[in-house]
């Protein structure tokens, strides 16, 4: 499955026999429910208690789902509550911005300040304003939090350059044991390349604007020379940076709960948490005895059906879910839910370059540019080429039953 907002698509071992799959009722629950496999719904004290027995709690997200991120913060204080004392593990950071995280541990700095402190924004590149609430419950229970994810220059220097290129503190930013992609696992990021792939050709035919390329990730396959690399090579360099990350995200995991002594709490993108794939197949690898709880997003009944199949789940695991309805907040100030064929704006920024156009909620989103808008992406491209052309973006919108058009400057 391509997730809304994915720089990554990760799988998990194959080998033992594959279990029938199972399909499950749907009915969609309230947003930031929690749901078993059967979609039964749970309580907070329910997944709480279920928790409690793991060494790690793997909880997925989409980096731009206000949703998921209301949810993580709201069982975090549950667990806090309930008792458990933990640690949080960040992908959102590197383990060189540890310096200042023990700082934060040592309330040397504040959740408000921990942000601009360790420069967020630049690290990570999505809002700080959307994870504060980890920090300010990591504050209120003294909650140690680490950052777990390589550096990006030291991974695509890794990756174009090879070891050689690194110095001796830059090796020592990179896992120690280098866990290969498993015959599953490709099977999943060969899709991801093909699809990364036919952009890039799309691109450099002129058949789409340089401007709605994906944006580069760490895992970003891109060439120097400008050139479009091969299927072949993007696939091998794609399926290394993955290997990478989650060898090192599970390897310092793995340190932070021996040297504290309690379980770890990591924040993810979801392709790192579902099926068991990525953080948690290495988890296991390097440990087989470590006990891991994933909790995952699910956005409608055909995500559910993909997210509950147990023939993607080859090694025996826990996982639960919830409830989040794709979602995505625009950098323009808007936050945008996804129905059925449509878009609809959920919230505007004050302030921001959307309620500056004139954008309310409930407007429904039909055009960018005259193209119809059905999906993030979507939005996004029209941005960038509207950009690249000097000019506002101009949006269609359907506001109680009358169409109108407004214009979003961009400068």
């Amino acid at each position: 499955m391509t997730r809304l907002i994915l720089p990554l698509l990760l799988a998990m071992v194959a080998g033992c026999a594959k279990p029938t799959a199972v399909t499950s009722p749907w009915v969609s629950p309230p947003p930031g429910s929690f749901l078993s496999a059967t979609a039964q719904p749970l309580s907070d004290a329910d997944v709480v208690k279920m928790a409690k027995s793991a060494d790690f709690i793997l909880m997925g997200e989409s980096h731009t789902n206000l949703c998921d991120h209301a949810l993580q913060a709201r069982f975090i204080e549950a667990l806090a509550e309930g008792g458990t004392r933990f640690s949080i593990g960040l992908e959102m950071l590197p383990v060189t911005a540890q310096p200042v995280l023990d700082r934060f541990n040592a309330r040397r700095i504040s959740a408000a300040d921990i942000g601009h402190e360790v420069g967020w924004e630049k690290l990570w590149g999505y809002p700080y304003a959307q994870y504060r609430p980890i920090f300010e419950l990591a504050e209120k229970f003294d909650l140690p939090v680490a950052g777990l994810n390589i550096p990006r220059q030291v991974l695509t220097t890794f990756r174009d350059k090879g070891n050689e290129a690194l110095s001796q503190s830059d090796r020592n930013a990179l896992p120690r044991r280098i866990i290969p992609a498993s015959p599953a696992q490709k099977a999943a990021l060969e899709e991801q390349v093909g699809i990364h792939q036919s952009m890039r050709e799309a691109s450099a035919a002129g058949t789409m604007p340089k401007a709605a390329a994906p944006k580069a990730a760490p895992g970003d396959m891109g060439s120097a020379s400008g050139k479009v690399p091969s299927m072949g090579d993007m696939a091998e360099k794609f399926f290394l940076v993955q290997a990478m990350w989650d060898s090192m995200m599970a390897e310092q995991a793995l340190k932070w709960r021996d040297r504290l002594g309690i379980p770890m709490f990591i924040l993810a993108g979801g392709g790192h948490v579902e099926h068991g794939w990525g953080i948690e197949y290495r988890l296991r690898t390097l440990d087989p005895d470590a006990a891991c709880l994933a909790i995952m997003p699910v956005r409608d009944a055909e995500d559910f059906k993909d997210q509950t199949d147990v023939t993607q789940r080859p090694l025996p695991g826990n996982s639960i879910y919830f409830y989040c309805a794709s979602q995505h907040k625009s950098r323009l100030g808007m936050n945008i839910v996804f129905e059925t064929d449509r878009m609809i704006v959920d919230s505007v920024d004050p302030e921001s370059r959307a309620e500056k156009a004139g954008l309310l909620a409930g407007d429904i989103l039909l055009k960018a540019e005259d193209k119809p808008l059905t999906e993030a992406t979507d939005l996004h491209f029209a941005a960038m080429a509207a950009s690249r052309q000097k000019k506002p973006l101009q949006l269609t919108i359907l506001r109680a039953q009358q169409t109108l058009t407004v214009n979003i400057a961009l400068d």
